[in-house]
């Protein structure tokens, strides 16, 4: 049984199962397809640590996802926001809902966020500096873009667990003194939706129905982790299951987290690993940005990217 779950997991880490890749957008929901279709056709040649019952209910989870995208991609999302949330929290498999699967409950000592701010007149102090580097304001919500975790308009937060990270998912080759970094120390430990695949990691010595779970996590993972290489539109076809994630946990009764943890695509393909933490925010009436999630962080200026120390890559205001 060890031969065969180490001969298992060599197969599944040979076909790189963690981030899916094609050129144009329209690719993204085939890619999926074939993908997963790949992991099954694997899963099957596996019948001692796989029985068709198992099959049945592999099928059922991908079938819930392709439903969902092509459900969300048919104008009806409230529909494929069901399907996800569902799929989520309300229906069990192998005698768990998937949410408790996923979620976490971690200390993490200080993330980051980086910014380019051309006008330095914004940041003239501390105060300034920690709400320009927070997420965007609620009266901002024309400048939030359409992100992997969230839709154009609303302003999530996202952080990274390294500068590298930072420089990475921001594009950055070349430093100036318009790029500044935000060191976001983490009060209390974090409640999270883990979406690393950190639950790949030494397959072989889990027990079986613990790979059978992981099975059904991957389908998740990929369908949240395909990478667009040429991009022509702002709507993105490979954002679709990422984004009803959000939505399922944001609208989740009395849900006691909103942040979801994910591996950096973009340090992945550059043969690093970084991970980021989205968190989702709160409309407040009276406020422009979610104060109760700004009280979970002490934030200060990077020493190194910072318009208030003068360094070779910063200036003084």
């Amino acid at each position: 049984m060890d031969k065969m779950k180490l001969s298992f997991e060599n197969k599944i880490i040979k076909n790189n199962f963690i981030v899916l890749k094609c050129d144009f957008d329209y690719q993204s929901y085939k890619t999926y397809l074939s993908k997963t279709l790949q992991l099954k056709k694997i899963i099957m040649e596996y019948d001692n640590l796989f029985d068709e019952a198992y099959i049945k209910i592999f099928n059922r989870v991908r079938d819930s996802i392709t439903r969902a995208w092509r459900t969300y991609e048919k104008g009806d999302i409230r529909s494929a926001g069901n399907i996800i949330y569902n799929l989520l929290f309300s229906n069990k498999y192998l005698g768990h809902t998937l949410c408790t699967e996923f979620e976490k409950n971690n200390f993490v000592n200080t993330l980051y966020r980086g910014r380019i701010i051309n006008d330095h007149s914004v940041i003239g102090s501390i105060d300034e500096f920690i709400l320009q580097i927070f997420h965007i304001p609620f009266d901002k919500r024309n400048l939030v873009a359409n992100e992997r975790y969230s839709i154009s308009g609303f302003p999530c937060l996202y952080l990274a667990n390294s500068i590298d990270g930072v420089k990475a998912e921001l594009e950055i080759t070349e430093l100036s003194h318009n790029f500044f970094v935000g060191d976001f120390k983490v009060n209390n430990s974090i409640k999270y939706f883990d979406l690393t695949p950190t639950f790949l990691k030494n397959l072989n010595q889990l027990s079986v129905t613990k790979i059978k779970v992981a099975m059904l996590k991957l389908l998740l993972l990929m369908a949240c982790s395909i990478r667009v290489n040429k991009k022509k539109s702002n709507y993105c076809s490979n954002y679709v299951i990422p984004q009803l994630v959000t939505a399922s946990i944001a609208s989740k009764a009395k849900y006691n987290y909103r942040c979801i943890k994910y591996l950096s695509i973009k340090s992945y393909l550059n043969n690093k690993i970084d991970y980021n933490y989205v968190f989702i925010p709160e409309f407040q009436k009276d406020s422009l940005h979610d104060t109760k999630l700004l009280k979970m962080f002490d934030i200060t200026p990077n020493e190194d990217y910072n318009i208030f120390v003068k360094t070779k890559e910063t200036v003084v205001i």
